[in-house]
């Protein structure tokens, strides 16, 4: 509204404001730099948190089963050749079923299926030998006489095709009734997804910077089935979480390292290369931040946490496709190994020092393997030393305020 002074002059006046008008509300650009983390858990994670996750508590419980109670009708489980092949493998390794199918088919030394394999004797013995003589001490005969019983009508007919389905097959046993074994666990522990969020948060923790200052991400690699609880800490973004070897409720898988064998066509679909892919695998670039020029933001993955993984070489293909998207060797990602002294086999406690010269000797073992892929091969041999004196690769104890909570 105008009005007129006595002077002549124009005087302005604003009208009142209307509490009911919709005034634009501007957000500021967040200018905080990106943070992201990237955990990565094996099964010591779910051992550390009371789930009797371990494959050797599945086989023992397969064995007892399986030499206790009399009749299919009365079984959990399944007798198939991999209780026998297992029951074969050679001192502590009898739980170990990646090594188990390698040693079954693939062994170090021989070519796939090759004349001196296991396989390939089984399958002689099956095509040449009377099923009623055969040595009990020999895993092979073992095998094909348990066969001869299970399909008799199969004997002096076997080929490589038939012998590789029925291992196949049987191998979809074991999966599937490790799963059932494994859920069983989870639904019969009062208190393992509240230990495990604890664990996760303690690990999300560590050097957690304050979310005031940056826009915090993480992402999840679980080579577990188990699937813990997903929102543990960020209120901004979804935390990203992989199983990346299938999880409860669907398909898991077991298999073997492929780098050796993926051009074995008869072999490759025991491999975990090509078991996952059957599985609609994550990319990779969705579970860690890939480092970019292009923002003074992008600084890519910050740090990576491993937690309760053996670090075994069936699982470096991994790894080493990791440690190139963040560009391991020139980038700033930090590499944070975690442990903790816990129970051996024989129920003694290892020492502190004792538990950090396994993690260390792993984690040396990992990335000297992985410094054999680079082109360099000059940044490959002094890849540790690098990360070392950049601070970039740290062993740490991990504070145990789960198993012994205040």
């Amino acid at each position: 509204m105008t009005t007129v002074t006595e002077q002549g002059a124009q005087n302005f006046s604003l009208p009142a404001i209307n509490q009911n008008m919709n005034i634009p509300n501007f957000n500021l650009p967040d200018f905080r730099p990106n943070w992201h983390q990237l955990i990565i858990i094996g099964n010591g994670f779910d051992l550390e948190c009371g789930l009797p996750s371990g494959f050797s508590s599945y086989i023992n419980a397969r064995n007892i089963d399986l030499r206790e109670c009399k009749g299919d009708e009365a079984r959990s489980y399944t007798l198939t050749i991999w209780d026998t092949i297992l029951e074969g493998m050679p001192n502590a390794n009898w739980c170990d079923i990646e090594g188990a199918i390698s040693n079954w088919m693939a062994p170090d030394g021989f070519e796939p299926l090759s004349e001196g394999t296991l396989f390939s004797k089984c399958l002689n013995f099956l095509v040449n030998h009377d099923p009623t003589e055969f040595d009990s001490k020999n895993v092979e005969e073992v095998v094909a006489f348990q066969l001869f019983h299970r399909l008799p009508n199969h004997w002096c007919h076997w080929t490589i095709s038939s012998l590789l389905d029925r291992t196949m097959k049987d191998l979809h046993i074991l999966e599937e009734e490790f799963s059932k074994f494994l859920q069983e666990a989870v639904s019969k522990s009062d208190d393992y997804k509240d230990r495990a969020s604890k664990l996760m948060i303690e690990l999300m923790d560590y050097e957690r910077p304050c979310e005031e200052e940056y826009d915090i991400q993480e992402s999840i690699l679980s080579f577990n089935y188990t699937r813990v609880a997903e929102d543990f800490r960020s209120k901004e973004h979804a935390i990203n979480y992989v199983n990346v070897h299938g999880r409860l409720g669907g398909e898991i898988v077991f298999g073997i390292d492929g780098s050796r064998i993926m051009g074995n066509e008869l072999v490759v679909p025991f491999t975990k290369t090509y078991r996952v892919m059957a599985l609609n695998p994550p990319d990779i670039e969705k579970i860690v931040e890939v480092p970019t020029n292009a923002s003074t933001y992008g600084h890519g993955t910050r740090v990576i946490k491993f937690y309760g993984h053996s670090l075994g070489k069936a699982d470096y293909s991994y790894f080493q496709a990791i440690f190139d998207a963040v560009n391991l060797y020139e980038g700033e990602t930090k590499l944070i190994f975690f442990f903790r002294p816990h129970e051996k086999r024989s129920g003694d406690c290892r020492t502190v020092e004792e538990a950090k010269k396994d993690v260390m000797s792993k984690a040396i073992a990992l990335l000297t393997a992985y410094g054999a892929t680079l082109d360099n091969k000059d940044h490959g041999t002094n890849l540790i030393h690098k990360l070392l004196i950049e601070g970039r690769l740290v062993v740490a104890l991990l504070p145990d305020t789960v198993r012994h909570p205040n």
